[in-house]
């Protein structure tokens, strides 16, 4: 008896050690098929403001967090939001302005975090051939912009900063793969525009055109943004989509040169033109309380141009879940409550 109940320890001892030799040695295919990821469609832009979402595609963090993430590639962030409230995608990368348009017309929206803010992303672009030299030769002339976006408003918040009503100059409404060809065909005298398109104009315009910045009137914002309806639902699934980004902020900043290599093939954009726009754009995760101010005068813009039926500013508190970000990165979260 004595015997038998030796075998028996050492067969229960060598079980145990299989389980474990199991466990560590088992691969990462096998471990994968027993718990799959979850599936997510995250609709970005062609942009080098989405740099965050790229690496994280590219560098397989989603997945490291249990995300199998579709990418959707859209020319401009309203675009990539419509997919979102459209349904056909699960989180969005846009600039803050459609987001705020979206929000004042009811959309149920949230921001989860901002991933790319800028200072110098975006500035009118004019041809000195027409006679643009500085912000005052602009009245008569024909600037070109697309609606609804931030050029509309960069633009707006620029010249009213420089004493130019719309009034006195011929604003044009354009899609923003036309506005490059616009101004070298001469079709308009300026055009308002954003990176990586802006360096692309003036490296081949060069001394041809004059370029005019907002300098501190304003600071581009991009977020991720999802329904709230489905981070009420899905709140581990933003968790795990955070956590991923966090890893894609850590790599940019560690290996910039690799990053841009990611964002170039990313965003369909030559590595020099992805290397400029570099400098001008701090990739971090945050929710700061100048997204919260940058909202509010966007909303009285908004008002007072009759872009939007809503007579009051929102309250935009209710439109950020802080949850997500603090659970990652709470440092990060810096909004007044």
């Amino acid at each position: 008896m004595r015997l038998y109940a030796i075998l028996i320890r050492i067969l229960i001892a060598l079980a145990a050690l299989t389980i474990v030799l199991c466990v560590v040695g088992c691969d990462r295919t096998e471990y994968q098929h027993a718990n799959p990821p979850e599936k997510v469609a995250i609709a970005a832009t062609v942009l080098p403001d989405a740099a965050l979402t790229d690496v994280a595609m590219a560098k397989g963090y989603y997945l490291q967090e249990g995300l199998a993430a579709t990418p959707q590639t859209h020319q401009i962030g309203k675009q990539a939001l419509q997919a979102v409230l459209d349904r056909q995608a699960d989180f969005a990368t846009v600039a803050e302005t459609p987001v705020m348009l979206s929000m004042m017309k009811g959309d149920r929206i949230a921001i989860i975090a901002t991933i790319d803010t800028s200072y110098k992303n975006m500035a009118i672009v004019a041809r000195k051939d027409r006679g643009v030299l500085g912000f005052a030769d602009l009245k008569g002339k024909r600037l070109a912009t697309t609606f609804g976006t931030i050029g509309e408003f960069f633009m707006d918040t620029i010249l009213i900063a420089n004493g130019i009503s719309k009034k006195d100059i011929h604003v044009v409404g354009m899609p923003p793969d036309g506005l490059q060809k616009a101004l070298e065909n001469g079709d308009v005298d300026a055009i308002t525009v954003w990176n990586p398109m802006l360096i692309r104009i003036q490296k081949k315009l060069g001394d041809r055109v004059a370029t005019f910045y907002g300098g501190d009137l304003y600071t581009q914002f991009y977020v991720v943004v999802a329904r709230e309806e489905y981070i009420l639902r899905n709140p581990t699934t933003v968790f795990k989509l955070l956590k991923a980004l966090v890893k894609a902020e850590e790599f940019v900043s560690r290996n910039p040169e690799e990053a841009q290599k990611i964002v170039a093939e990313a965003s369909r954009t030559d590595i020099p033109l992805v290397e400029a726009t570099w400098a001008v754009n701090n990739f971090r995760l945050a929710l700061d309380q100048s997204l919260i101010l940058a909202l509010e005068d966007e909303s009285r813009w908004a008002i007072k141009s009759g872009l939007t039926k809503a007579t009051k500013v929102p309250n935009y508190l209710d439109f950020i879940y802080f949850d997500g970000l603090k659970s990652v990165k709470p440092e990060a979260v810096r909004i007044l409550r």
